[in-house]
């Protein structure tokens, strides 16, 4: 699948937990984020097509992303799915601060 960004994102190192509906929790750490999706390292393999949950610790962002791309290993490209406004504008924040 050929997944083009089409928002810019700042390089950002937050912790990250992300969650499946089936399993334990999932740390991860954010290299990037924008508006609409983030890359992260996790500790954990993911699936291409997987939906998860994501809380950005401390940044008060959750919401849900759709993995779209694993460009190395433990390394995803994650596309949010239904962002509120709320989460956009602290992300809009995050990125601003960068």
């Amino acid at each position: 699948m050929t997944e083009r960004r089409t928002s810019q994102r700042a390089r950002l190192a937050l912790p990250c937990t992300l969650r499946r509906e089936t399993s334990s929790p999932i740390w991860a750490e954010t290299i990037d984020v924008g508006e609409g999706g983030m890359s992260v390292r996790a500790s954990r393999p993911l699936r291409e097509e997987e939906t998860v949950e994501f809380e950005l610790a401390g940044a008060g962002v959750v919401g849900r992303a759709r993995v779209i791309r694993h460009p190395s290993p433990r390394v995803y490209g994650l596309r949010f799915e239904g962002l509120n406004g709320r989460a956009r504008d602290r992300l809009r924040e995050l990125m601003g601060a960068a």
